[in-house]
């Protein structure tokens, strides 16, 4: 082979290389390339079959049941306010697939396998045995796959069985703490509210048996207005009345002054024997003047009776004014009272509820409810590496 054999056109740019000089340089290097596909071939076997430990691989299959796409931290609540509240504090988070993912390698769970395995005599550590397990969420399912690989394969489905049975335990542990927490602060509240509660009936009870409380100003407020509504309604017939006896004052002293008060009669005079002119008085004159003289006393009684009833209305009125005023003010402090006996009431019975919701919550596993095993581990028959003969075709 010299330098001419490989040397670049001027064209392209491109090498020339002789498929005879190639040729020639395996038929020289034959048995050299044989021999070291074969070395390789042979190490490759040896150390597969020999040399690496055989590690199997047992899996198991958890369904979610109680699951999320996304969480956001945004919540709208609705509805009467408090027990929205309520809610919030002693509702048990819902997950996402991701978040019972990532629980599923947690060192506080690793922790409870080794403890429940007593593997740290054989020197497993958190870390250590989280990287033999392998947790992936099966393609548009909510159903999670958990391989734990090991050279032992009786011990591998220990570990995948136990994994499963710590997981469920330790979502029951946190449910229960979370919902023992939730019936300590509801316990707590209602316990306050009640004594609230007890406060405010006891002060709407000292403010109703007041001598002057609500319904007993009630009742002087409606006699008084009773009251009040007969003597205006009389101040109103008397004025009527008033004007009729003044129009007849009016008109009999028109006709008193039309009428003469002496006339002049004829009469006979058994003295003389003649007829004579006499002066007397008129007796229509005196009628009138009687009439006038009733009508005059009828209407200064119903005018002074009018003035009396009028003094009385206007001092009615001012006591009703007074008293609607302290009924007004008596009125609203039992009605906030009663509001918040009412509200108070109404907060005690929420919490009462929500208490007991949360005791029967707390009786129902969490680990049970939102997470089912479906398929547990079995003790797997064959390793899943090395692959013996995967390896011999890479080193050839």
């Amino acid at each position: 082979m010299n330098d001419t054999d490989f040397r670049p056109r001027p064209d392209d740019g491109e090498i020339e290389i002789d498929l005879r000089q190639i040729l020639a340089v395996l038929k020289k290097w034959y048995k050299l390339i044989i021999i070291m596909t074969l070395l390789c071939v042979l190490t490759a076997g040896l150390v597969s079959y020999f040399v690496l430990s055989p590690v199997y691989q047992s899996s198991t299959l958890l369904m979610v049941t109680q699951a999320t796409d996304k969480l956001s931290t945004n919540i709208t609540r609705t509805g009467d306010g408090l027990g929205d509240v309520v809610d919030m504090v002693n509702r048990t988070p819902v997950l996402t697939m991701t978040s019972y993912l990532g629980q599923l390698k947690s060192e506080a769970l690793m922790q409870r396998v080794i403890e429940a395995l007593d593997l740290e005599a054989e020197g497993y550590t958190p870390v250590g045995l989280a990287g033999s397990i392998e947790a992936t969420i099966v393609k548009d399912s909510n159903l999670i796959e958990v391989k734990v690989s090991n050279t032992d394969p009786i011990l591998a489905s220990r570990i995948a069985n136990t994994l499963s049975e710590q997981y469920l335990a330790m979502m029951t542990d946190k449910n229960q703490e979370q919902l023992s927490r939730s019936v300590t602060f509801l316990n707590k509240q209602k316990d306050n509210t009640d004594q609230q509660l007890s406060d405010a009936q006891q002060a709407l009870e000292a403010l109703q048996s007041q001598p002057r409380g609500v319904a007993v100003l009630d009742a002087e407020f409606t006699k008084k207005s009773e009251d009040l509504v007969n003597h205006d309604s009389r101040l109103q017939i008397l004025q009527v009345e008033i004007q009729q006896t003044q129009a007849a004052v009016d008109r009999l002293q028109q006709e008193l002054a039309n009428t003469p008060n002496m006339i002049s009669v004829q009469k006979w005079s058994d003295t003389t024997g003649t007829v004579a002119q006499a002066q007397e008085v008129n007796p229509l004159y005196v009628t009138i003047a009687q009439q006038l003289s009733e009508k005059q006393a009828l209407l200064a009684e119903k005018q002074g009776e009018s003035a009396g009833l009028q003094s009385l209305v206007s001092s009615m009125q001012n006591q009703l004014d007074s008293l609607q005023a302290e009924l007004a003010s008596k009125r609203l402090q039992q009605d906030n009272l009663q509001r918040d006996v009412d509200r108070l009431k109404l907060t005690s019975e929420t919490l009462a509820q929500k208490g007991t919701e949360t005791q029967i919550a707390k009786s129902i596993d969490l680990g049970d409810t939102s997470v089912m095993v479906i398929s547990e581990a079995n003790i797997p028959t064959s390793p899943v590496k090395p692959n013996k003969k995967l390896n011999m075709a890479i080193a050839m």
